[in-house]
């Protein structure tokens, strides 16, 4: 299986833009099973307010017309896609990451399990998942960890005693390029070494000379 990982221009708070994206990546890239994207990249990472009543309108739900869209585009292009998103379930919001095979069919949902997603005054309302997973696509076995979930040493832990062929990491940080040259890239490779499979980092990109650089 041909993995692909994005790190591609995202906007806030533009999804018009994030899905002519996706369509371009997965259109180009037919060799690929499988074009991941990072994390929140649908809304975009600074995509919420906190303010709940705000928020919850820019969720999505598993059954939206745009979760749809990006379904017929998978299936259209026969690859599968993985992306980042703020999930909404009834009243609840989380930070998701959705994979959709070849033929269009949700074939996972993960909901970011560590707290670090979320600012101080968001409310009870945004939530956290309940644990990691695995799913199989294509006779391969994959999970799925976003970001701050691996940097915690009991998620760590628990991530150890998992058996799958390759976990995705989607995330997003944002250190200048001779930050992650010199001293973070080091760090990021000490901890994911620890797995006994390869942790497949997807980082966005943003025009701000202050966020994410890609990578």
């Amino acid at each position: 299986m041909k993995i692909g990982l994005v790190s591609c221009l995202m906007k806030d708070n533009d999804i018009a833009h994030q899905l002519a994206q996706m369509e371009h990546y997965v259109s180009n890239n037919h060799n690929c099973d499988l074009i991941c994207f990072g994390e929140s990249f649908l809304q975009g990472f600074e995509g919420l307010t906190w303010k709940y009543d705000e928020d919850i309108k820019r969720a999505l739900a598993q059954d939206d017309p745009i979760i749809f869209h990006i379904r017929e585009l998978a299936n259209s292009y026969n690859c599968g896609i993985s992306f980042g998103f703020i999930e909404k379930e009834n009243n609840t919001l989380y930070s998701s990451n959705m994979v959709v095979d070849l033929n269009g069919k949700i074939i996972d949902v993960f909901r970011r399990v560590s707290i670090g997603w979320k600012e101080p005054i968001a409310s009870s309302m945004y939530k956290e998942g309940q644990g990691f997973h695995t799913f199989t696509y294509m006779d391969k076995v994959l999970g799925v960890a976003i970001c701050g979930d691996v940097w915690h040493d009991c998620f760590l832990k628990e991530l150890e005693q998992m058996n799958m062929d390759a976990l995705l990491w989607p995330l997003y940080v944002d250190f200048s390029i001779e930050q992650w040259n010199e001293s973070f890239q080091k760090e990021y490779v000490e901890r994911t070494q620890k797995l006994p499979y390869p942790a497949l980092m997807i980082n966005s990109f943003v025009e701000n000379s202050q966020r994410a650089k890609g990578g």
